[in-house]
């Protein structure tokens, strides 16, 4: 399975978003997948929770403003 479709398969759009949550290149995010795949793993379960805090806390916010 390539990067991008491990981070599809976890519920990300793609490895550009999975970059974008954790502040780390997609180059270095390939080489972890490639040569640390449980750190690659770990950094991607991460990014889904920070994703669903952040919708869980958008959806809070809209709640309150009604």
């Amino acid at each position: 399975m390539t990067p991008s479709e491990q981070c599809k398969a976890a519920g990300l759009k793609s490895l550009a978003e999975l970059s974008r949550l954790c502040g780390t290149s997609a180059q270095t995010l390939n080489n972890w997948h490639k040569n640390k795949p449980a750190l690659f793993a770990v950094v991607v379960a991460g990014a889904v929770v920070i994703k669903a805090a952040k919708i869980n806390r958008a959806e809070m916010e809209a709640l309150r403003d009604e």
